[in-house]
Parts: C-alpha cells; structure tokens; sequence
C-alpha cells in the first residue's frame, strides 16, 4: 500500500488512478501547464521558535498547519517542504483549467489565515511567490512531501519572487496574470531583472481578501471581443425569456465546448434581460469548492441577499413580510454560509438537515424573485458540487409558478436529469461559421497587409472557437510576433512559432486528465499516429488488444476529445488544438517511446513493399521522432520518389528535409554519407521541377563533394548528368555539353546504361537549346534505338523530373515541328500520349502538352492550341510544376492572340512580363515571354511596342546563344517593320532569319511561320 500523491489516500501498488481522486500514479513523467506556489514563513516568527523552544514550535506547527490547510482547500498538491518553506503545485498530477486562480486564491487564503493568528507578541506572517508555466512533473524521492516531483523554470521564478516579496505579501509573474484573465486584483510592479533569467520578468502584486474574490471570478470576467455569429441564437434565447412573463418558470440549457462562446453569449442575453426589468442573479460554478457540499448553493444565497439588501431581509421576505423566520430557516442560512446554525440544527439528522436546506432554498428563490420577472444565471454549472446540482435539478418542479428563467451552461459531456421536463429547454452553442470567425478575427487583428498568412493560420487552427482564436492572438502578441494595438496589430520581422497557448492547453489537459485508465495512453498514442485515427494501430503503438482501445477512444469520445466524423472517415480529433495539446504533453522520452512503438506498427504493416512503399512517409516521420536515424533517411528517400512520382514536388522537398536532418544524425560516416547523397540526388528532380536552381546548384556542390570522398564514380557519373541538366535550364549549353559529354563516359565505364541514357538525353536537350536540331535529332534517334528497353520502364530515375520516356518523345514532338515535320511531330507527341494513358504523370503530361501546343500553333490551330494550354496551365498550378508554368503561360499568350484574342492574351502577358516571370522557370525560357508579347501587340495594333517586344525576343535569344529561338524572333522583328513600312530593314532581319533557319535545320518551319506571320 502507498498514498496517492494529490489526496494522500490509500492505494494498491498496481494502481495506475488513485480510486479517491481520479489522479494518474503511474511512472510516467509529463509536460505540464501548472502554477507554482511557493511560500515561506517570514523571519518574526522564527524568532518566536528561538526565543520559547516550546511555545514556538508549537506556534510553528500552526502556522505550517494554515499553509497546508489553505492549499489543501484549493486543491493544490504539496511537493516539498524545506523547514518552514513550501513548494506546492496546481493543475498536477490531475490537471486543472483554472490552476493560476486557485494558487492566487490558495495564497490569499493562507495570509488572511496567518493575519488572523498572528499577535504583536507571536507575529505571523508568510511570503509568497508565484509563477505560472510548463514543467516536468511525475513520480519524486523519497525526501519530498509526498511522491511528487516537478521541475521546471516556474519553480525558480517561483523561489525568485517569494525571496522578493516583503512580509505579508504575494507576488506573481506576468505569466499567472494572464491566466487570471482579471478575476483577481492585483497591482503591477513593473519589470525586474532577476538572477537566472535574461529577460527581465513582470511583477505583480496580489490585493484585496477572500471577500472581494468571492464574486470576483464572474464579475470581474472581461469580454473583450464583440459578439458575432451569434444573433439568432441570442434572438432564440431572448424569445423564451419573454415566454417566462407569460407561462412562468422555464429552465434553459447551454451546451457547448470550452471556449465555444457560451459566457459571451449569456453575459450579453444578461445584459438586454436588465434593461427589460429582469431582476438578474448571476453566480458561476468554482471547480476548486466542487468538494465542498452545496458550495454553489451557497453562492446563489449571497447572490439572492446582495439582491434583497441581506440576509435579514431576504429572509424576512420569505416568510412574509415582517414576520420572524422560522428556525429551521435561519440554521440552514447560517450553514449554508458557513455561520454558526445551534444546538438544535446539529442534533438533526443527515436527511433532516437537507430537507431543510432544500426547502431553505426554494423559499429563498421564490422570496428573490417575489412574482417579478427575473433569471438566474449559473455558468460552468458541470463544476459545481453534486449536491447543489441535485437541488437545481429539484427546484423548477417547486416553484414553475414563478416568472423565473434558469440559465445553466455546461459542457457536451455534462449529464443532467432536466432533459424531458417539460420545462426545460436545451440550447446547442457551436463553432462559429467561417465567415463569423473571418470577421472576429478582422476586430481582433485589423487588416493590415502583413497579417494575410498568420491571420489564414490562426482561423484555420481555432477551428470555429472564437477563444481559441484570441488566445492564439494573444500569444502571438506576448511573444512579440506581433505589433500594434488590439484591432490594429501588424506582423513583426521575426517569426515567431504558434504554439498552443497555456490557456488552452489546461483547458485540454483537464479533460484529459479526467480519463478513466488507459483512455489517456490511448489517446496519447492516437495523437501520435494522427487521423485518421486508426483504432488498430493504436491498439499495436500501446501493446494491448484492438477490444481495450476502442474501449479507451470511447471514453475520449465521451469526453469530447475525439468525434465520429462518418463511417467513411472514421474517428477523429474533436478539435485540432486537441491533439496539439497532448503532443505537447509528452516528455521527450515518451514522446520518443511512442513514435518508435508506432513505426514498429506501420512496418509490420507494410511488410508487403508496394504497402511499404505507400507507408513511406508516415514511416519516415516516426522514425525520425522515435529517433531511429538511418531507417528515417531511408523511409525518407522511398517517400521522396514517390512524391515526385505524384508530381507533389513541395511535399518531397519536405520530406527532404526531414531525411537530410536524420542522415546527419547517423553516427558513423560510412552509414551517413551514401544516405545523404541518395536523398540529394533525389532531391534534384523536385527542385528542377519547382525550378529552384539555386538550390539545385548548392546541392550538386555538396552531392559531388561526397562523391569524391567515397570514391563512387558511378554516383559522380549521376552527379555530373544532374549539372548537365540544371546548365541547361541555366541557358549554358556549351558547358552543358562538355559536362553531359564526360558524364556519359563515366557512365560507359561504370556501366550504367540507365546513366548513360541520361546523358544521351541531357546532350539532346542541350543541343535543341542551342538551335541544332539535325544533331538533335541523331541524339534523340539514337537513344529511343539503343535504350528501347530502359525507356519502356515507364519509370523516374532518381534526380529526374520527368519519365526519361516521356521526356524523349516531347524533344522529339519540339524539334521536328521546328523542323517543319509535322507528321512526324504528331507521331511523336501521340506516342507520348499513349504511354501517359498506361501510366500518368502531371509533370511529364505538361512537357508533353507543351510540345503539342508548338505543334498546334504550326498548324494553324491557335484555338485548339489556347484550350491545351489552359488545361496545362491548371496542371502546372495544381501539382506545383512551378519550372514548366512560365513557358506554358507565354505559349498560351501566343495562342490566344493568334485565335483573334489579342485582349485576353495581353492580360496574361503584360503582367507576367513586369513580374519578370520567366525567371521563375530558368534562364533558358526568357525569349519566350517577349517573343509571344509581340506577337500580342501586334494582332492589338500596337505596332511600336510589338517592335520593342520584337527586339526584346531576338537579345534574349542571342544572348544565350539560342539560334533556332533567335531565328523565329528575327522573322517576327522582320514581320512587324513591314507593318510600320521599314521595308529595308525587314528585308534585313528576314534575311538573317533565314540563314540562321538554314543553319539550324528549319528551313520547312520557317517557310509556315513566314506566312503565319503575314497573316497575323
């Protein structure tokens, strides 16, 4: 047998929850959101101890006894005492929403307690310091108060402030204040720069007694945010307490989750109630007197009095005017608030004295309303004490004659016995609409132009909770990320993470915390998988039988933590702030222990390697996070083929990330070095894809300098082919070549064919780029003749954008239409199609749709040619080919002026060109935009400025040494001068035209485009 660390009472050692307090014993060390207290007898009464050995220490021992007393009241738990000095804890083992009010309450208790022992002779007084925040808390040492042990940075500010504090005072952090939310009085002390800490804290001070407090939690409750969204329900609420003037007493109930807007609702149905004669009653449940029998009952007494004008009169009242109560009346008064009721009240019995505090209450009620119309409003009635919820339960059955609306809000998974009453009413608040949420967080941020992405992110996070919403907002402006005033807030330079606030996590953490055993571990293990939440695999991260976790995710559901979303999707998170907050519960050894657990799961799942290969992902994230190195670079890599595969080039990249991270981990370099080079060299085809080139070029430096470390000449071959490409995309075709050259000999030596077809490949597309479309042609010939089984594959090769097939039968499409072989062209575009039917990819479809839309435009089918393009447009949007949307966008320009839409293409053009777009796709597509510009302007009628475009198109072609693009440029200058009447030099530039078109191998071409031209 041992004690629970929270109640102290007895329990079996295989207990994992206490069976008094609900409280979580087991070895399990967690992250929790707490309060610190920390509180220290002042050095007066050590003196006392000093000076009268006996006296003193029994005066000590008092003392001690109010510290304990005052925290034992409020929940707290005791962690530790050193001599006269006590570390207690709030919101751990079992968590608590409101654990900053209940340590602030907790303190001012115990100095009110100490006020009233203390004497001029035997002076007591204590000290406290408070501070609010994450720590590790779980199982201690022997040595402690009890079995608990916390650690943590709020324990140190905690001691910090106490040693600060004069007698007789509390201080607490600026990060209790916030969690106070203004229901206590407290006088700021300024910043202070305090030993440990680098930044200087905020302190306050706590004022005022108990008294105040009592009704400060709901009085002082600050709504800063409008109320939106909420109209017809406030209209529907406001009806049925009209009805009450008319029908007598009727008892509403407001369901909602935390934080959904249940007290802004009411506070404002309260509001309009008083300026239409309502007499208005409001108390709110305290979870920390939930202990304490008829503690809400109580509160609704002091509430009914303050209305009254005391409890002489409201007693007087109800029993008729001025006629003296009766007895039974007065003792249960004087219980209730904790006077004293006589001899006669004690020597009843149990049942006795709550038949009279029953019937007390009734008349107490009927006496407080006395035939006026007036409502009661008790909030957070799930916290209150059974027996004063079994009275409410009681009370509209005793007086439904009165003119009395019952207010009561609660949780979803409150249960209650209102609900077939005929009286009773219960009224669902949701999650506000989008378009409600978008305007709160319009008055909570204003709209300043830097907000656009955080303020995207924190809608999408809150979820339709407007509480969550400005607790986010909140945080965001405590960790300085953003700026300005409430309603006026720009973003700062520095970008700070949105972590879940502390507010919301206790809020969550109770919930959990409120779990039967093994419903937490399971919902633990949920969040780690993610939704979909799958039952089985929850069931193999903890080790116990599918049975027990569908058992343990029901409790969850009960307790409004996950939902149902459909039988399609299964179980999910109620709020995606849920799973948040139990991940950020998680120690880092646990959170370690679970992800190993769930990647051992997913791999015996996916021994099938087609289900292995679809795994990949969520394969590699486990293994990082249970920070199992290797196998995470792996899963990484197998997950970045075939997100590439899917055209998903950004979320590969992530991926990327994530394996580069653990391939750096790998303790030895023979292991790490070829992990990181198949990842860089896979990487490759994303970033082509997304163009970014300067990327492309950083990763090639570090993909070659591990090649020569590990002396891989087939991996250098694969590194120099990658240069060859991105020098081309580059508009280098020279070098390109050079290097495409020396790659495919170290191919042929390492014998790789699948390298060395890459390298053929990569010389064809370098040769097209520079105009020579014979040598081109040959290249592309005979790679379809000597790799005829390679490119049936139908497969990517790692660093490639695009299926090699593919690839080959587009450059062959482009360079025969620049050929002016047309048939030819079609033949090669329609097997590329074929193939796309068998096994489509969205990347290598584009490059296709490209080639075909050259064709189309050759002949002479520009409508068809815009509405191919359009679709490929989408593609590239869709499924990030980020490389390859420039030049589709300048082509669909083209098209679409020479379909007689000059307007529509100009409206593409015009922007795209003053964006400098094209560099967005790489160097090597910049003559397009210019080119297609002046073909634009020129079916506009826009001759000078098509001119300008014109020459534009021809330095752009020149200066990348692009002779086939130069060519076609020189014949639209040419086309245009004979517009405008420059008949000289259009008979120059067409001349020079045709000599590089005859150098290139497009004489055909030439001749279409020549007439196409005229005739546009």
């Amino acid at each position: 047998m041992s004690a629970c660390p929270n109640c102290g009472a007895a329990r079996e050692a295989s207990h994992r929850f206490c069976p008094n307090c609900g409280a979580r014993l087991d070895a399990q060390r967690e992250l929790k959101q707490v309060t610190v207290l920390l509180a220290d007898l002042c050095g007066s009464t050590e003196q006392v101890v000093r000076t009268d050995a006996e006296g003193g220490q029994a005066y000590l021992d008092e003392a001690l006894r109010l510290m304990s007393e005052a925290v034992n009241a409020y929940g707290g738990t005791q962690v530790q005492w050193r001599g006269d000095e006590l570390l207690a804890l709030f919101g751990a083992p079992v968590a608590q929403e409101d654990h900053a009010l209940r340590a602030c309450l907790a303190a001012i208790a115990m100095a009110e307690a100490m006020k009233a022992q203390s004497s001029a002779q035997a002076p007591m007084a204590v000290r406290i310091g408070i501070d609010s925040g994450e720590v590790i808390a779980g199982p201690g040492s022997g040595h402690l108060a009890t079995s608990y042990r916390v650690d943590g940075a709020p324990v140190h500010l905690a001691s910090r402030l106490e040693k600060l504090a004069p007698p007789a005072s509390t201080y607490i952090s600026g990060n209790t204040l916030q969690l106070l939310h203004g229901q206590l009085e407290t006088r700021a002390l300024g910043p202070f720069n305090l030993r440990g800490f680098d930044a200087p804290v905020d302190i306050h001070e706590l004022v005022g007694s108990l008294q105040d407090s009592a009704a400060g939690p709901l009085a002082r409750r600050r709504f800063l945010a409008p109320l939106v969204g909420r109209a017809q329900a406030l209209a529907d609420l406001m009806q049925l307490a009209e009805g009450v003037r008319r029908t007598g007493l009727r008892a509403v109930g407001v369901r909602g989750d935390a934080g959904i807007g249940k007290s802004r609702l009411l506070a404002e149905l309260l509001q309009r109630l008083a300026q239409q004669g309502f007499a208005t009653v409001s108390v709110v449940a305290r979870s920390y007197a939930s202990q304490a029998p008829y503690s809400l009952v109580a509160d609704i007494v002091r509430a009914l009095q303050n209305l009254a004008g005391g409890p002489e009169a409201l007693l007087a009242q109800a029993d008729g005017g001025d006629a003296p109560p009766e007895e039974h009346h007065a003792a249960a008064l004087a219980d209730l608030l904790g006077g004293e009721p006589g001899e006669a009240w004690r020597a009843l019995t149990p049942n006795q004295r709550r038949e009279h505090l029953a019937s007390t209450f009734v008349r107490l009620v009927r006496s407080g309303v006395r035939g006026a119309p007036a409502v009661l409003l008790v909030e957070d009635v799930f916290l209150a004490d059974q027996s004063s919820v079994r009275l409410l339960e009681a009370l509209p059955r005793r007086i439904q004659e009165q003119p009395l609306l019952i207010l009561m809000s609660y949780r979803p998974d409150f249960t209650h016995r209102w609900a077939e009453s005929p009286w009773f009413v219960e009224h669902r608040v949701g999650p506000l609409a989008p378009g409600d949420l978008s305007s709160l967080a319009d008055e909570l941020l204003g709209g300043d132009a830097s907000l656009g992405e955080t303020r995207a992110a924190l809608i999408e996070r809150a979820g339709g909770n407007p509480l969550f919403l400005e607790q986010m907002v909140m945080t965001l402006v405590d960790a300085g990320s953003l700026l300005g005033s409430p309603g006026a807030y720009r973003r700062a330079s520095t970008e700070v993470p949105l972590r879940v606030p502390a507010s919301i996590q206790t809020i969550i953490g109770a919930r959990v915390d409120r779990l039967p055993e093994g419903a937490k571990a399971s919902l633990e293990a949920a969040a780690i998988v993610g939704e979909p939440i799958d039952t089985a695999m929850v069931a193999a991260v903890c080790g116990i039988p599918r049975a027990d976790a569908e058992r343990h995710l029901r409790h969850a559901m009960s307790g409004g933590l996950i939902a149902a979303a459909d039988a399609a999707s299964g179980l999910s998170f109620r709020h995606g702030l849920v799973q948040e907050s139990v991940l950020a519960g998680l120690t880092r050894m646990r959170r370690r222990q679970l992800h190993q657990a769930a990647f051992e799961a997913y791999r015996s799942a996916s021994a099938d390697p087609a289900h292995s290969h679809a795994h990949a992902a969520v394969l590699a994230h486990h293994a990082f996070h249970g920070e199992q190195w290797q196998p995470a670079a792996e899963y990484a890599l197998r997950a970045m083929a075939r997100s590439i595969e899917r055209s998903e080039n950004k979320d590969a990249l992530r991926v990327f990330e994530l394996g580069l991270d653990a391939a750096r981990r790998v303790e030895t370099e023979s292991a790490m070095l070829p992990c990181e080079l198949a990842l860089r060299v896979e990487a490759l085809g994303a970033q082509m894809a997304l163009g970014e080139f300067d990327a492309i070029v950083s990763n090639l430096q570090r993909a070659e300098s591990i090649t020569l470390t590990l002396g891989d000449t087939r991996r250098q071959a694969a590194v120099s082919l990658q240069l060859a490409v991105t020098l081309w995309a580059c508009g280098s075709y020279q070098q390109g070549l050079s290097v495409a050259t020396q790659a495919g000999k170290a191919a042929e030596a390492a014998g790789s064919r699948s390298l060395h077809m890459a390298a053929m490949q990569a010389r064809m597309m370098l040769l097209h780029g520079q105009g020579r479309y014979l040598e081109a042609t040959e290249a592309a010939l005979g790679v379809a003749r000597e790799f005829e089984v390679e490119l049936q594959a139908r497969r990517l090769f790692p660093g490639w954008a695009v299926m090699a097939s593919t690839n080959l039968h587009a450059f062959i499409a482009d360079i025969m239409t620049l050929r002016g072989d047309l048939k030819a062209a079609q033949a090669a575009c329609d097997a590329g199609y074929a193939e796309l039917d068998e096994q489509d990819h969205p990347f290598s479809r584009v490059l296709l749709d490209f080639s075909q839309g050259e064709l189309l435009l050759a002949q002479k089918r520009p409508a068809e040619a815009a509405k191919l393009l359009n679709a490929a447009l989408e593609l590239c949007r869709v499924h990030e080919v980020s490389n390859m949307y420039p030049a589709i966008l300048a082509h669909l320009g083209g098209a679409l002026a020479l379909a007689g839409r000059p307007a529509e293409a100009l409206g593409l053009l015009e922007p795209a060109v003053a964006k400098k777009l094209s560099r967005a796709g790489g160097r090597y597509n910049e003559y397009y935009f210019p080119y297609f510009l002046g073909i634009a302007l020129q079916a506009a009628g826009r001759t000078d400025e098509a001119l300008e475009a014109a020459r534009q198109a021809c330095d752009a072609a020149a200066s990348f040494q692009q002779r086939g693009h130069e060519a076609r440029a020189l014949l639209l200058l040419a086309t245009v001068e004979q517009r405008i009447g420059r008949e000289r030099e259009s008979q120059q530039h067409l001349g020079e035209a045709q000599a590089l078109a005859k150098a290139c191998g497009m004489e055909h071409f030439m001749d279409q485009a020549e007439a196409l031209h005229h005739h546009a």
